[in-house]
């Protein structure tokens, strides 16, 4: 199998516990990944969301300095920052971003941001927001629509039809599946898919299910209600592994992720749908759209 996950959390977990990539505790290491012929990871960097954005920008410094030590050099990844606060309010430092090698960046996380308001508001972006969203199209870097407010969402939708530039949701489930403020409707997937944009199915429990332990079988739902909606060359994975505070239990980290293929396989998912789920969707997304 060959996996491409569009989102994880492992370097501030790297960062906080001080462990390497090779082989840790946690969700993903390079010796769980063994198991995989291939493997491409977007590595997030996560804005904490309790400190103050000029706080979030130095973390991020920090994060970075373990990110540029630890992850070895030839490892096929693309970085990522999760939550704008981490700009510090300074339009400047997307350029500094994308020249320290960011091509996603997660617009918000929880509660206000000086970008806007995220899934648990009523609040869109603001000035200095769509500002952002309109550098980021600008320079490369592609806006993530994950953990967005609704009004949000529709926002960057319409910069992206403005702009003929693709958005994504690199870790968000189906409403239609599970009602939770992070998921998002299938209107939302329909609108992403028909940008161009890929959306990558987490592992997060409590976005999958209302089960005590959710298991493959609710995670494949989400993935099957994307294909049902024409998500064939849409729909990934974003893991969300080392961004939880609980595991899905059949799937506790990387080396488990064959569950879900497998499962997949049993509904009765073609081999060629599973392999672009688990890979070639965001290949494809990242050969058409980012210069790494």
């Amino acid at each position: 199998m060959k996996l491409f996950d569009l989102h994880c959390d492992t370097l501030y977990e790297m960062y906080k516990r001080d462990c390497s990539f090779e082989n840790n505790t946690l969700n993903i290491s390079l010796e769980k990944a063994q198991c995989f012929e291939k493997y491409v990871q977007v590595l997030a960097i996560w804005s904490q969301n309790d400190i103050s954005e000029r706080e979030r920008f130095e973390q991020f410094l920090a994060v970075y300095d373990i990110y540029k030590e630890r992850i070895p050099v030839g490892f096929p990844h693309v970085l990522a920052v999760e939550g704008g606060g981490a700009l510090a309010g300074d339009i400047n430092n997307i350029e500094l971003f994308y020249s320290m090698g960011v091509r996603f960046l997660t617009l918000v996380w929880g509660g206000e941001c000086s970008l806007g308001g995220a899934h648990d508001t009523n609040i869109g972006l603001t000035d200095f927001g769509s500002k952002v969203l309109q550098k980021c199209f600008d320079f490369g870097i592609i806006p993530d629509v994950s953990h967005a407010s609704d009004k949000m969402f529709w926002q960057v939708w319409e910069e992206s039809k403005k702009r003929g530039m693709p958005f994504v949701a690199t870790h968000s489930n189906s409403r239609s599946v599970f009602y939770h403020s992070r998921n998002i409707s299938d209107e939302m997937f329909v609108s992403l898919r028909d940008s161009g944009g890929v959306v990558g199915v987490s592992l997060e429990p409590t976005h999958t299910s209302d089960k005590q332990e959710p298991d493959e079988n609710d995670v494949c739902r989400h993935i099957l209600h994307y294909l049902e909606l024409g998500g064939e060359n849409s729909v990934c994975l974003g893991c969300d592994f080392d961004g939880v505070t609980r595991n899905i239990k059949a799937v506790p980290d990387i080396s488990h992720l064959y569950k879900i293929a497998n499962t997949l396989a049993k509904e009765g998912v073609c081999d060629d749908w599973i392999e672009n789920i688990f890979y070639n969707n965001a290949n494809n997304f990242i050969i058409r759209n980012i210069k790494l």
